[in-house]
């Protein structure tokens, strides 16, 4: 693996759907976003709450690991 080259791994991947109008500049994105190996999904009113869901993952992702 080169330096150029980043270890991904489908455990911690996501699916981000953002509402048409939520632009990049727009404040209080809104949409949905799933974790990919658990099937975990919620929507999101606001980038709180979507940071809070993937918190809530990673978190349980890995305490489960370390079991």
């Amino acid at each position: 693996m080169s330096e150029n080259d980043v270890s991904l791994p489908t455990r911690l991947a996501f699916v981000i759907q953002l509402q048409a109008s939520s632009g990049v500049s727009e404040i209080g994105h809104r949409g949905r976003v799933e974790h990919l190996a658990s099937g975990q999904a919620m929507h999101f009113a606001d980038e709180g709450e979507f940071w809070a869901f993937i918190d809530s993952v990673l978190a349980t992702k890995c305490s489960e690991q370390r079991v």
